[in-house]
C-alpha cells in the first residue's frame, strides 16, 4: 500500500487494513489544500451539546477557542450555527424522533460562553443537520469572498459531517480541525473523520492550522 500518501491523512487505528488498501487503490486521501481566503464555521457548539458529555465537549471547546483566537487576529469571517428550535409545525427537526416520544434535546441553545461570541460574528439557526440546508450560508461566505472553510463542532457523525459534505458540494475547500470536533460515540467520531478526510475535506491537527493562520495578514 502507498503508505507515504497517507502520512498526513487522518487514519485512526480502528480502520481495517483492507479498507486502507481499497482507499489507496481508489486514490482517496490526497490533500485538498487551502484556497486564498479562509473563513470559520463552528457547528452547534451550544451549551446543550458541549455539556452533554463534558469529556468530549470540553476538549472540543478548548480547541475551537484556540482556533477562534487565531482567526479573529487574522480578521476572518466567523459563523456559529445552532439548531432552530422554532420550526413551523410539522417541519422535522435535525434528527428523527427519539424513542418514547422525547421532545428533543434539553439544555441551553446558546453558544458556549467559553467561545466568547463577539459582536459581528453571525449565529445561524439551521433547520436540519447541515448548516447549508435551507439557509443562506453559502451565499454569505461567497459575499465575504471566502473560498476555504475551517470547521469545528459537534457532533462529528451528524451535523459536522452533513455540513462538511454540503460545503464540499458548494465548492468550498474544507479543513476540519480534528481536535475541535467530538461525538457521543468514539467509533462514530473516528470513522466519520476518516471518511471525511478520504473524500470531502482535509482533517488537520489544530497546531498545523494555527501555524497556517499565523502567517496570514489581517483581513487575509
Amino acid at each position: 500500500m502507498g503508505a507515504a500518501r497517507f502520512e498526513s491523512a487522518y487514519v485512526p487505528d480502528v480502520i481495517p487494513d483492507d479498507d486502507l488498501a481499497y482507499f489507496d487503490r481508489a486514490g482517496h486521501g490526497a490533500r485538498g489544500g487551502w484556497g486564498d481566503a479562509p473563513g470559520v464555521l463552528v457547528v452547534d457548539m451550544t451549551e446543550a451539546f458541549t455539556t452533554e458529555r463534558p469529556a468530549i465537549g470540553t476538549p472540543a471547546v478548548s480547541a475551537t477557542a484556540a482556533l477562534l483566537e487565531a482567526s479573529r487576529a487574522a480578521a476572518l469571517p466567523v459563523v456559529f450555527t445552532r439548531p432552530d428550535r422554532d420550526l413551523p409545525e410539522g417541519y422535522p427537526g435535525t434528527t428523527k424522533p427519539k424513542a418514547g416520544g422525547s421532545p428533543g434535546r434539553s439544555g441551553a441553545n446558546v453558544i458556549d460562553d467559553r467561545l466568547a461570541l463577539r459582536d459581528g460574528e453571525y449565529v445561524l439557526d439551521k433547520p436540519r443537520a447541515s448548516a447549508f440546508f435551507d439557509t443562506h450560508l453559502a451565499a454569505m461566505y461567497r459575499a465575504w469572498g471566502v473560498d476555504t472553510l475551517l470547521v469545528t463542532g459537534l457532533t462529528t457523525s451528524g451535523c459536522v459531517r452533513a455540513s462538511v459534505v454540503d460545503a464540499h458540494s458548494h465548492n468550498f475547500d474544507v479543513v476540519v480541525v480534528a481536535e475541535g470536533t467530538g461525538d457521543r460515540s468514539t467509533i462514530s467520531h473516528e470513522v466519520s473523520l476518516f471518511d471525511l478526510d478520504m473524500k470531502y475535506a482535509d482533517v488537520t491537527p489544530l497546531a498545523d492550522v494555527l501555524d497556517r493562520l499565523a502567517g496570514l495578514e489581517p483581513g487575509r
